[in-house]
């Protein structure tokens, strides 16, 4: 994904399946608090998820004992029968190429959308927790790759300190699951 200079951001990029909804408006207070209430829960269950399981597969990790392995692959287990549940029950809708801060997000639209457009932006980051994290944001700009596919910018609406934060640690964790595969593939 070739966008804006995004190096001053900690960021992390890969495929997750993703929709967007457009609205005819903007976001309401209202509606901002709702989303970000359904946020934090579905933030904190990825981020303990996925912390865990990349703890588990650090070879440099010290002090993991067997027994939190045993109870972690216990876990993993009983997540994965959820997570095909609920697979079954909605759909999931295709994989798009996403790159993410605290602050902004980019994703490639599957519908038409213009600079200042809202839209609810829904990522599934977790196979092992099938629900979206639903962002509100507002699109800054709009790019386009060489391919000709546009890249859509858009700066996430969450004003919740707390809510900032965790998305903050959720991306340190991916940037750090990115930073681990980039160096086993060499």
């Amino acid at each position: 994904m070739n966008d804006p200079d995004t190096s001053s951001l900690l960021t992390f990029q890969d495929r997750f399946p993703v929709r967007e909804k457009k609205l005819d408006g903007p976001f309401s207070e209202e509606r901002i608090c709702d989303i970000a209430h359904s946020a934090a829960e579905v933030l904190n269950a990825i981020i303990a998820l996925e912390q865990l399981s990349f703890e588990a597969a650090d070879p440099e990790a010290k002090g993991t004992s067997a027994e939190l392995h045993r109870i972690e692959q216990k876990l993993d287990f009983v997540t994965e029968l959820l997570a095909r549940v609920l697979q079954h029950q909605q759909v999931i809708p295709e994989s798009g190429t996403i790159r993410m801060s605290a602050e902004r997000v980019w994703w490639q639209p599957k519908e038409s959308v213009q600079t200042t457009d809202h839209c609810l932006v829904e990522i599934y980051l977790s196979q092992k927790y099938p629900l979206p994290l639903e962002l509100p944001v507002e699109v800054l700009n709009i790019h386009s790759e060489r391919q000709g596919e546009a890249i859509a910018e858009g700066r996430i609406l969450f004003t919740d300190e707390n809510l900032t934060d965790d998305l903050m640690r959720l991306v340190f964790l991916f940037h750090r699951r990115e930073i681990a595969r980039n160096r086993s593939h060499r």
